[in-house]
């Protein structure tokens, strides 16, 4: 990775960790109308396009693309930028991993040495080769279940189970056929060799060479990424089969790890973000009828827990998580195994298991649609939940023993989350004081020996390890608004921003001490250490500069205030910089003075000081007024202090009081 130049003009390092030219091959390469479009429906609106954004609940296109720009903005939600930025809002990526996802697509080396770019290149070779051979393998399970004549036992299963022919091309549902080396034989037709099925997890290799295929008999269940593309898959065995387990998943490879997967993620997304809420099933016909019935927040685990990489994914997109377990025993059991990672999500996740031991897809085909959306909005959070477990099934005056068990289970559970740090939102605080009042009455303790309990436990916990997850949850970053910027900040940024050529008189005018927020000054350090560099300072050279996402939102918000007040404005941009900045320093000449006084009044300064500072002040008022100034007296020898003038008069001789007034 090539050195980070550093800008520290305006007293806040900036730091650009990958270099411009770098950074604009990957902008050059990603048209921002294919980037946005695959993930949203975008319509033309003249020059440029409009879609429904994803971010907030929107009935009319208020999110816009500018395709000569490059630009993204939503005016509703107020946040925008570049390619760059609509990943890093869209996914939760940092700037590197925004610049290395759109690098891979784009087929672009980060390294810069020549033997790391043909490295690269094999290597992004190799994935292509990956993705096209899982999308020809969907493609071909799917047409196998629909069209032929062996997949009538398996259509008519799934009609069985209630899954709409809507449904199964939706989620590109197939079939695997019954033999051993089908997809094999199929794929040499292609030209797909065998090493690359085995890279993709198709085919297992044999002891004494050669391949099968892996899925055999089995519905398969595409699994996609967030961009759409199919990267493993999952198989149900049919009924009567005795192929093994009931479920397989591919194996883990290079585009597939499923504990950073949730199936149907790629088509839930955009409702999850729309209603704020994702609703975690276990099976994939629970998601796919789920969605039939319009719960199209629904997404699935694969085979694993609900993990710190499913929160991760998930933050991002809702405020509030849903775990819809099987009313079976061992789905109340699984609720225990993620509950402590609850704990540290910072999000409001609930827990619901249905009732009857039924499955989501059987409780939907039997109760329908509005009979589920009632228990997710009665569904309790995974404390209450808990809590119900636990203090339930017994006696707890008669069963003592149980009853202990059962209080030191919840006080345990919640000292995990420290008493600072994690719980710094206020709604787990408010949920556990409403918890532990209940325990007081469910199991007949004074609460303030709960409480005493309860912070021994931490503090212990505390001793004796500190959670890693503490420092590394990233925690959002506050949205910069032009509001945030002084006036003056705001008036010269824009100026700036439309007139990029007054840009290097303004860094040599504006002092380091002038600007007040520390945007501004990251702002300004961007266009400093391009004009170092001797790079452009048009809008698309700044954007590409700046890798915080905030930082080019509020790029991006200034760039549009400043063309709208273009049209009322003649003055050139050369006399807007001078009468601003002769403004900008006549307030700082306002707060040096207040200063001055300030420390005048509380004697702050020797007498001298005192006496040069008022000569100052009185000197620069004269020039405010338009006065000649008063030339500064030449320095006077000591022994001068003891000479009198000669005076026309005595007065000088007679005390002031003693003197007699006229008349």
């Amino acid at each position: 990775m090539p050195n980070p130049t550093i800008s520290i003009a305006y007293g806040v390092p900036v730091s650009f960790a990958f270099e411009s030219d770098t950074k604009e091959r990957v902008r050059a390469a990603t048209d921002i109308v294919d980037l946005i479009g695959s993930r949203l429906e975008l319509r033309r609106q003249g020059r440029n396009y409009v879609a429904l954004c994803p971010w907030h609940k929107d009935s009319r296109p208020s999110l816009q693309v500018n395709t000569e720009k490059q630009i993204w903005k939503c005016w509703v939600c107020d946040i925008g930028g570049d390619v760059f930025t609509y990943l890093m809002q869209d996914q939760g990526l940092s700037f590197g991993d925004a610049l290395r996802q759109l690098a891979d697509r784009a087929g672009i080396a980060l390294d810069q040495g020549k033997s790391d770019q043909r490295k690269y290149a094999a290597n992004a070779e190799r994935k292509a080769a990956l993705y096209r051979t899982l999308a020809w393998a969907e493609e071909k399970f799917h047409k196998y279940l629909m069209d032929s004549q062996d997949g009538a036992t398996a259509r008519e299963y799934l009609k069985q189970r209630g899954i709409s022919d809507e449904s199964l091309e939706l989620f590109k549902v197939g079939l695997a056929p019954n033999a051993w080396s089908v997809l094999l034989d199929s794929a040499k037709k292609q030209n797909l060799s065998a090493e690359v099925l085995e890279a993709a997890g198709m085919v297992i290799r044999r002891d004494r060479g050669g391949h099968y295929d892996r899925f055999r008999n089995r519905i398969m269940f595409p699994i996609r990424d967030r961009d759409k593309k199919t990267i493993a898959f999952g198989g149900r065995v049919l009924p009567g089969s005795d192929e093994g387990a009931k479920y397989i998943n591919s194996p883990e490879t290079r585009l597939f790890q499923k504990s950073q997967q949730l199936y149907g993620f790629d088509i839930a997304a955009t409702p999850i973000r729309q209603t704020r809420q994702a609703v975690v099933m276990e099976g994939y016909t629970d998601v796919i009828i789920a969605h039939q019935f319009g719960v199209t927040n629904s997404v699935a685990v694969l085979g694993t827990a609900l993990g710190t990489a499913h929160l991760k994914l998930l933050r991002h997109y809702c405020d509030q998580i849903v775990l819809l377990l099987d009313g079976d025993e061992a789905g109340q059991k699984r609720s225990d195994d993620v509950l402590e990672l609850f704990l540290h999500a910072q999000m409001d996740v609930r827990v619901l298991t249905l009732p009857d031991k039924m499955d989501p897809a059987d409780f939907l085909l039997k109760h329908g649609t509005d009979a589920l959306k009632d228990l997710l909005a009665d569904s309790v959070d995974a404390m209450e939940f808990k809590m119900r477990r636990v203090s339930t099934g017994f006696d707890p005056m008669v069963d003592t023993h149980r009853a202990n068990q059962a209080v030191e289970e919840m006080l345990s559970l919640l000292a995990k989350v420290p008493s600072s740090g994690l719980i710094s939102n206020e709604s787990f605080r408010l949920r556990q004081n409403q918890i532990l009042p209940r325990l007081a009455r469910r199991f007949s303790i004074p609460e303030d020996s709960l409480r005493s309990r309860l912070t021994d436990l931490r503090k212990k916990g505390e001793r004796l390890t500190k959670r890693p997850s503490q420092a590394d949850a990233a925690q959002p970053t506050r949205l910069l608004r032009p509001g945030d910027l002084s006036p003056f900040e705001r008036e010269l940024l824009e100026l700036i921003i439309v007139a990029p050529q007054v840009a290097p008189l303004a860094l040599e005018r504006v002092q380091s001490g002038w600007l007040e927020c520390e945007a501004a000054r990251q702002m300004l350090d961007a266009y400093q250490t391009l004009e170092f560099e001797g790079q452009s300072l048009e809008f698309e050279s700044v954007m590409i500069a700046l890798e915080d996402s905030s930082l080019k939102s509020l790029l991006v918000t200034l760039h549009d205030q400043a063309n709208a007040k273009l049209q009322y404005t003649r003055d050139s941009a050369e006399n807007r910089l001078q009468v601003l900045t002769q403004r900008m320093g006549e307030q700082q000449d306002v707060m040096r003075r207040q200063q001055l006084v300030s420390e005048l009044q509380n004697n702050k300064m020797s007498e001298k000081a005192e006496m040069d500072v008022l000569q100052d002040m009185i000197r620069e008022a004269r020039l405010r007024q338009g006065l000649f100034d008063i030339p500064s007296s030449p320095e006077v020898p000591p022994q001068a202090l003891d000479e009198k003038e000669p005076t026309n008069d005595n007065s000088d001789d007679v005390p002031l009081s003693e003197q007699s007034s006229p008349g």
